[in-house]
């Protein structure tokens, strides 16, 4: 029996708050890149010129993200292509909730997921108005995972579209390789979305053409790797240089446990599509014996919880970002059990959902409302409409985006000065976190594929040609910048950079210091 579909009218209604909600972001457009998104776009950049990662550009993340700002440049080459791919990437996954409600529960289920993960998963309610998570990895992995789940979802599982969840799951694994832990809920799907009397026997046919389109993906991308001779450049910047990042983070495996088990907690006390999540997920658990369905969302959580957890236990905002699909399906589908449930059922889910309104804590005075973040989300809405109608100049609207790391007005300063200064066939260098953006929007090559400092900074694979302070001295020396930026961020680039005797003799001899500004020394070749 087909899930009960909605009356027009309420499908409209429905409609009409998906649009406000897409339409509520629509003055992010203005707003510029974050910082990580800087190296995706000059990868992407650099990917059009004939240029190869790994290679040429150095980069710790799985190559797709490069290929997919490669294609974003050809669509809209300014930086607001970055909001904009957000934008259309949050439209895609609040289309295919809707469809996979449809598919394995109600309308109404799919609806209410795509408007509880577009209002509490709207990157306006992260601090500077979300730049940092906007166009990272996660939002695009997100898109991927509910694309192929849509597909296993389907009452109708032809070959191709098996073989084309695979190749949306291998999208994912190649945006992320921690975003391989997704295969559970898939499997789940294959397994529970079939009739009783043929479960396992189709889950196996139906994972093999599914895997199929995994591996044709997967060989894609190292074909191309093995023909431009960068296989073991890709293997230590994606993997080697990975597995290091990660395992700063924890002491054993004992800390990583311990990890997912308490920031799940600590976020749904921070972020409320964590909290309502949560709580669906609660109320799933219920009936998860004679509803497949809820097994599959549950797998989906938990897969969420593991690949944030490969990533490390550094809690950046945008590891979260990937988890908001599953967790506003595991509340719209929860939440809406509690309909034929008993009245004291209802009473304390309503009295959850209204103590989810206030935060209390040791870093909070008393009782503090915190309205599920939108105050925030309004307050930088406002900030972006003040720019947009000239009430604020750009230098000044900039000027909020700065950070210990990425600091947008400083970078504007110096893609100005370099446009400036040089011409297009000149190389630059930036030594510091901020060389991808500087490169990107100032339409420079960097004169070495190290245009990020940490893999120099911590010697990473120095004992190999072309790695750490004796690589970055030789792509120097091959490829002279006409200007040379060391920047003064967390990393203490440019500390490191002075401090090396073969690189701070090498830049004295052949260059001057010109200016010193907040965020960069600047040194013209002599």
């Amino acid at each position: 029996m087909p899930p009960a579909t909605l009356p027009e009218t309420r499908r409209w209604l429905w409609a009409a708050l998906i649009a406000l909600l897409i339409a509520v972001r629509l003055p992010s457009l203005v707003e510029p890149a974050g910082g990580d998104q800087g190296l995706y776009a000059y990868t992407g950049e650099r990917i059009l010129a004939g240029g190869v990662t790994y290679r040429d550009m150095w980069d710790q993340k799985p190559p797709a993200i490069g290929f997919l700002y490669a294609a974003l440049l050809q669509i809209w080459p300014h930086e607001s292509v970055v909001p904009a791919a957000d934008l259309a990437a949050a439209l895609g996954v609040a289309c295919l909730l809707v469809v996979l409600g449809r598919r394995r529960y109600t309308e109404a289920v799919g609806f209410g997921a795509a408007a509880l993960f577009l209002l509490f998963g709207d990157p306006y309610l992260q601090r500077l108005s979300g730049i940092y998570v906007r166009g990272q990895c996660e939002p695009f992995v997100a898109l991927a995972v509910v694309g192929s789940l849509v597909i296993v979802a389907s009452r109708r599982r032809t070959t191709w579209r098996l073989v084309g969840a695979g190749i949306a799951l291998g999208a994912a694994f190649w945006l992320k390789y921690n975003a391989g832990a997704y295969g559970l809920p898939v499997a789940l799907g294959t397994w529970a979305w079939n009739s009783r009397d043929r479960r396992d026997k189709a889950a196996i046919h139906d994972l093999a053409w599914i895997g199929v389109g995994f591996a044709v993906l997967s060989a894609a991308f190292l074909a191309y790797f093995a023909v431009h001779g960068a296989l073991i450049d890709w293997r230590l910047a994606t993997i080697d240089y990975n597995l290091h990042y990660s395992n700063q983070t924890y002491e054993g495996p004992a800390s990583m446990i311990r990890y997912v088990l308490t920031f799940p907690i600590e976020r749904a006390r921070i972020d409320m599509i964590w909290f309502v999540g949560g709580l669906g997920a609660v109320l799933l658990l219920r009936g998860v014996r004679t509803n497949t369905s809820a097994l599959v969302i549950l797998g989906w959580l938990g897969a969420a919880v593991i690949s944030i957890a490969i990533n490390g236990s550094r809690s950046l905002p945008n590891y979260f970002v990937q988890a908001n699909p599953a967790l506003a399906f595991a509340a719209s589908a929860g939440l809406g059990t509690i309909a034929a449930a008993r009245s004291p059922l209802r009473y304390a889910v309503v009295a959850a959902l209204v103590a989810a309104l206030w935060r209390v804590g040791a870093d909070t005075p008393v009782w503090s409302m915190r309205l599920a973040g939108l105050p925030g989300l309004a307050y930088n809405l406002r900030y972006d409409w003040r720019y947009l109608t000239g009430q604020t100049d750009r230098d000044a609207y900039l000027e909020r985006f700065s950070g210990q790391k990425h600091d947008v007005l400083e970078n504007a300063a110096l893609v100005r000065y370099i446009r400036e200064t040089t011409s297009s066939a000149e190389p630059v260098f930036v030594f510091g976190f901020s060389g991808g953006s500087v490169c990107w929007l100032s339409h420079r090559i960097s004169s070495s594929r190290f245009f990020w400092s940490l893999p120099v900074i911590i010697e990473f694979a120095a004992d190999r040609p072309g790695y750490g302070p004796a690589g970055l001295l030789d792509d120097l020396r091959q490829h002279p910048p006409a200007i040379l930026a060391l920047q003064k961020e967390q990393w203490r680039s440019y500390d490191f950079f002075m401090s090396n005797d073969l690189l701070r003799s090498w830049l004295e001899a052949n260059y001057r210091l010109d200016h010193e500004s907040r965020m960069f020394s600047v040194w013209l070749r002599r």
